[in-house]
């Protein structure tokens, strides 16, 4: 089973929904956490409606800032959210295995006194917690003076506070795979986004590794969490969806009236059709699927190619050309018809 948790910095672009359902089907995601979702209350209903999952938990935003959004498919059993709060929610887990955990999603306030404040929580929420426990989101803070780089001088970089709660809570920290910094802005990277795990994690989840994803939209990388005890399970098959992008094409109306028959019944129409859309789709739309796993594709790969030579502008260029390109073809799917 695969779970993600991302800081997208924002919600709002016309092509954020097509990015979810892709990462989804690239990485065969079960459970999403999205932060930093910058979406008020009255807008969520909207953009969540296409993600791609059944199954939501929704922490609405403070006006700008904050936002924690938790999806999760079928193949996660059970999830029950045990406490919210505008920097965490915490949920206990059942898979589709039997095993039971818990998971804490944390987007932590870049003010250092609000982040008191969360570590004071999870240090009362710590006691009550008797088995497995991970927490992963975005910390805001990292605990070694090596996590950080910036060409400003910076006299203390690492966060005293979040350092004394992983050892007072004999947390440890999930070794990853990928660029180290999972938060670039200009000169400036860090590792602000980690995951870390109590003793019984490690005992549950021995051989577990955390995936620091290349950038998409956003100025953090997601992270990846892939459990193997569920490698090899059927996934549902995915419903018909009418795609809102093949009415543009040139020979759709003529498409359409050769596969809808005005004399016969409702049922055998939406039947015939639906089937006559599926195939059409894969013989005049299948270049579009392909050239999106192309391009995710490239993105994997200069992913590799920074976590083996670090990063250059050289790279980062490519990089956010690619994702422009990417973000192009997910514009021209942005409406989906359920």
């Amino acid at each position: 089973m695969n779970y993600m948790i991302w800081n997208v910095r924002g919600t709002g672009a016309r092509s954020f929904p097509a990015l979810v359902r892709d990462l989804k089907n690239h990485y065969q995601l079960d459970f999403i956490a999205i932060l930093e979702t910058r979406c008020a209350k009255e807008l969520s209903a909207g953009r969540t409606r296409n993600l791609g999952f059944p199954h939501m938990e929704l922490i609405d935003s403070e006006g700008y800032s904050g936002g924690i959004w938790c999806f999760w498919d079928r193949a996660v059993s059970q999830v029950a959210v045990e406490e919210r709060h505008h920097q965490y929610i915490h949920l206990k887990i059942t898979n589709a295995t039997n095993q039971t955990w818990m998971l804490t999603v944390v987007y932590a306030s870049p003010s250092s006194a609000n982040r008191r404040n969360l570590w004071s929580n999870l240090s009362r929420i710590a006691p009550m917690v008797q088995g497995t426990w991970l927490i992963g989101g975005d910390l805001n803070g990292t605990m070694l003076q090596c996590e950080r780089r910036s060409s400003a001088t910076v006299r203390n970089s690492t966060d005293r506070d979040l350092i004394n709660w992983v050892d007072m809570n004999d947390m440890r920290d999930i070794r990853f795979v990928g660029p180290e910094f999972t938060w670039k802005r200009g000169t400036s990277e860090a590792r602000l986004d980690r995951m870390l795990g109590n003793d019984h994690w490690y005992t549950m989840f021995p051989n577990v590794v955390v995936s620091h994803l290349p950038f998409y939209k956003s100025d953090h990388r997601p992270l990846l969490l892939r459990l193997d005890t569920a490698a090899g399970q059927p996934r549902p098959n995915r419903p018909f969806r009418f795609i809102a992008a093949w009415v543009l094409h040139e020979h759709f109306e003529e498409f359409m009236k050769q596969h809808w028959e005005q004399d016969s019944r409702w049922t055998h129409n939406i039947s015939q059709f639906s089937r006559a859309c599926s195939e059409w789709n894969k013989e005049v739309f299948k270049h579009m699927e392909g050239r999106k796993k192309r391009l995710l594709r490239r993105l994997d790969g200069i992913n590799r190619v920074v976590t083996r030579y670090g990063s250059q502008p050289r790279y980062e260029d490519l990089q956010l050309s690619i994702w422009k390109e990417l973000e192009d073809v997910l514009l021209q799917e942005s409406l989906v018809w359920a």
